[in-house]
């Protein structure tokens, strides 16, 4: 039933000769592909980044599962460790002659913000035992290599370093009335989000149903994708009917760009957000971004807290033709 709804959902806009082509040329990659995982990781980015799925998957999590018969756990590892290597071989690393040769080589990378990929790949290519770079030689760097529990702010839910500010939660319930779910809880006996359901580190929420309005906050490291994929799989598939996701503005990322897809309202903080459990301001901006139908009480629940977005479509531009 939600199948049948959700492909019409996704169906209403047609693959053009162009875009029926590109999924073609990216399907036979990972037809062979299974031949290099950079390839194929490359090819899965590109399919989700442009929605080639649309016509006969309903998410990209179904597509992956359905047409290749992969987990969307393995999937994200290749696109994951893809944009590694990408990251590895830009013309701002110095090591391009020199690149990860498996997925599993890579993986340990991408814990790390990209500019900390470059130095920990380059210490593992310097410090092979034998010249021989290994996954677990590679794990070993990248540990030295982590943000200290202190300043890896989102990197983990075990401190209470990342939880929301009060002002915002505060403003979520306002705009919502109620928050059905948190499936990136602090606790189920004391929350710090005052959900009616609470999906903590142990309930592992990626692998659960989601419902009703949601408020989320997830962890920030390199997992994030993770999470915005899950929430928008969730609303796509009407199960979540409203949601507010509270993330770093890194507008140059695919997740980003995923989570404001379908010209979603977004807050732009004025300032940085102080955490609670932090005596410092946080070192990025944030945004705090909205997917429902209510978009009044989002715009006057939440431009206290900065400026107000929406990506413009023509429909919205005066006398465009």
């Amino acid at each position: 039933m939600n199948d049948a709804r959700n492909l019409t959902l996704f169906a209403e806009a047609e693959l053009n000769t162009v875009e029926r082509n590109e999924l073609e040329r990216y399907e036979k990659t990972i037809e062979r592909g299974l031949e290099t995982f950079v390839r194929v990781g490359d090819a899965l980015l590109a399919i989700r980044r442009n929605r080639l799925y649309r016509t006969t998957h309903a998410t990209f999590e179904a597509y992956c599962e359905q047409r290749w018969q992969m987990t969307y756990n393995y999937a994200n590892k290749l696109m994951n460790a893809a944009e590694v290597v990408g990251n590895l071989a830009s013309e701002n690393s110095t090591i391009v002659h020199v690149l990860p040769a498996t997925e599993t080589q890579a993986r340990p990378l991408t814990k790390l913000e990209p500019e900390q990929q470059v130095e920990a790949w380059r210490e593992a290519v310097e410090t092979a035992p034998g010249g021989k770079v290994t996954a677990a030689h590679v794990a070993a760097v990248v540990e030295r290599h982590a943000p200290s529990p202190r300043m890896a702010v989102h990197y983990s839910s075990d401190t209470p370093e990342h939880y929301t500010p009060e002002e915002i939660i505060d403003a979520v319930v306002e705009c919502f009335g109620a928050i059905d779910l948190d499936p990136c809880s602090n606790s189920k006996t004391a929350p710090n989000v005052p959900a009616t359901l609470h999906y903590t580190e142990q309930d592992n929420g990626l692998c659960r149903e989601w419902h009703g309005r949601v408020f989320m906050n997830p962890p920030y490291g390199r997992e994030i994708g993770k999470w915005i994929e899950k929430l928008r799989s969730e609303y796509d598939a009407g199960n979540v009917t409203e949601a507010i996701a509270l993330v770093p503005a890194r507008t140059d990322t695919d997740w980003f760009d995923r989570l404001i897809e379908g010209y979603r309202l977004q807050c732009f903080v004025h300032g940085r957000l102080v955490f609670v459990g932090n005596d410092n301001s946080a070192p990025f901006p944030s945004a705090i971004v909205y997917l429902g139908d209510n978009d009044r009480a989002f715009f006057d629940t939440f431009t206290i807290f900065g400026r107000i977005v929406q990506e413009l479509h023509p429909e919205m531009i005066v006398g465009y033709a």
